[in-house]
C-alpha cells in the first residue's frame, strides 16, 4: 500500500548525500519564492516541498493549481559553480529528468513540451519553472521548481480539458515520497556532470527529436517549423524553410501531421 502522505524522514532515508537538506511543510505560497526570499541563509542543494502551495507559479506569470495532497510541489535552491551559459541547459535537463522519473515509474511515455512542460497524451501533467539571480559579489542561485500532479484531483473548468494527473493514466499504486526521491537523485546524478551531457540523447524518447514538425508560439508570433536538434548550451534547433534558427525561450507544441 503506497504511503499517501509525504515523508520527510522516508525521503530523506533514501535520498542522495549531494542534498545538504530537505524540508516537507504542509503550505505555503510558493516553493520557489520560499527559496529565492532565503537563498543568502541557506545552503547549497537545499529542497523544499510542501502538500499544498496556494500561489504555485508557471511560466511567464501563469499559475499553477498546486492542490493540496494531490500532487509534488518542489523547489532545489542550488548556488552553481559553473559558467551561467549552462544555466540554460540545466533548466532544458530538468524537464528531461522528470519525464525519466515518470517513465521510470509508472512506464508512460510523456511529451515534453519546450521548453519546461511534461504532458500525458497532449495534457499537461507537470511543468517546471527555473528562477536564476545575479547579484554583485553575491553567489549566483538557480532555483528549480517543479509541480506533478499525481492524484485524481478536480482541475478549474478553464484546466479541465488541458490537464491531467497521473492517477487518470496509470493504474498502478503511486507513491509521492517514491516518485520526488527518484526526481531528486537523478537531478543529483546529472547536475554533477552537466557539462558532459547530451540534451539531444536523452530528450528524444519525450519526442524532442530531429524530424519532429512543431508549432512556435512567441509574444507576437506563431509559425510552424520542424526540430534539426539540440544544441550543447540548451538551445532548440529549428529549421524554418530554408533557415536554421535557435529557439531559447519561445514554447512549442507538436504537430500533428495528417496521413492519408
Amino acid at each position: 500500500m503506497p504511503n499517501l502522505k509525504l515523508d520527510e524522514a522516508l525521503i530523506l532515508d533514501q535520498l542522495s548525500p549531494f542534498y545538504s537538506k530537505l524540508s516537507v511543510i504542509q503550505e505555503t505560497r510558493s516553493t520557489n519564492d520560499d527559496l529565492k526570499k532565503n537563498a543568502a541563509h541557506l545552503e547549497d542543494a537545499t529542497v523544499l516541498i510542501s502538500e499544498k502551495q496556494t500561489a504555485g507559479k508557471g511560466r511567464n506569470g501563469r499559475t499553477f493549481v498546486s492542490n493540496e495532497g494531490k500532487g509534488i510541489y518542489c523547489s532545489i535552491l542550488l548556488k552553481p559553480v559553473f559558467e551561467p551559459d549552462l544555466y540554460l541547459k540545466l533548466s532544458i535537463l530538468s524537464g528531461i529528468i522528470l519525464c525519466e522519473t515518470i517513465r521510470q515509474y509508472t512506464g508512460l511515455i510523456p511529451t515534453l513540451k519546450w521548453p519546461n512542460d511534461v504532458l500525458i497524451k497532449g495534457r499537461k501533467v507537470a511543468g517546471i519553472l527555473c528562477e536564476s539571480s545575479f547579484q554583485s559579489g553575491k553567489q549566483p542561485t538557480f532555483i528549480i521548481g517543479f509541480g506533478l500532479n499525481v492524484y485524481l484531483q478536480d482541475f478549474p473548468d478553464d484546466l479541465k480539458d488541458i490537464a491531467t494527473t497521473l492517477e487518470d493514466n496509470s493504474s498502478m499504486p503511486l507513491d509521492r515520497n517514491e516518485l520526488v526521491t527518484e526526481f531528486l537523485n537523478r537531478l543529483a546524478i546529472y547536475y554533477q556532470r552537466l557539462d558532459k551531457i547530451s540534451l539531444e540523447k536523452m530528450a528524444a524518447p519525450y519526442e524532442l527529436r530531429t524530424g519532429t514538425p512543431i508549432t512556435v508560439h512567441g509574444p507576437k508570433t506563431t509559425y510552424d517549423a520542424t526540430i534539426e536538434g539540440i544544441e550543447d548550451d540548451g538551445q532548440l534547433q529549428i529549421r524554418v524553410g530554408d533557415q536554421i534558427e535557435s529557439l531559447i525561450s519561445y514554447e512549442i507544441t507538436i504537430r500533428e501531421i495528417e496521413t492519408e
